[in-house]
């Protein structure tokens, strides 16, 4: 009866060990997959196209294109792999009736957070 709760104590700890590893990407160390969330300072009706980029240093991680015939409803999100440490989030936003588009950038830390929210301040 021991050894057999001795091999369960001991398989729980191993499972254990590697669903810690596999949530936290050993300990943020390694990219996992997280959830960018973009809160911008425009009119969510008026906006017809968005350009999102996640970026580590010189290195694009992740970029998408939206368009939306009648403005988005809620906040745009992305997901894209990554490791604690600083990112950059660069978004260009088309309005309704403006010709040329409105770029965001912010600096974040994604920590070891599943969700990121960015808050984009105007240029």
């Amino acid at each position: 009866m021991k050894q057999r709760s001795g091999r369960f104590l001991a398989m729980a700890a191993v499972l254990g060990g590697a669903l810690l590893f596999w949530r936290t990407g050993l300990f943020g160390l390694l990219p996992t997959d997280r959830t960018v969330v973009w809160r911008f300072p425009v009119s969510y009706g008026e906006v017809r196209k968005l350009e999102l980029q996640v970026w580590e240093d010189a290195e694009l991680l992740k970029r998408e294109e939206q368009r939306f015939a009648a403005g988005i409803v809620g906040e745009p999100s992305i997901k894209v792999p990554l490791a604690k440490g600083p990112h950059r989030a660069i978004a260009m936003v088309w309005l309704m009736n403006a010709g040329t588009p409105v770029g965001f950038q912010q600096d974040f830390d994604p920590r070891s957070d599943e969700t990121v929210v960015i808050d984009m301040k105007k240029p």
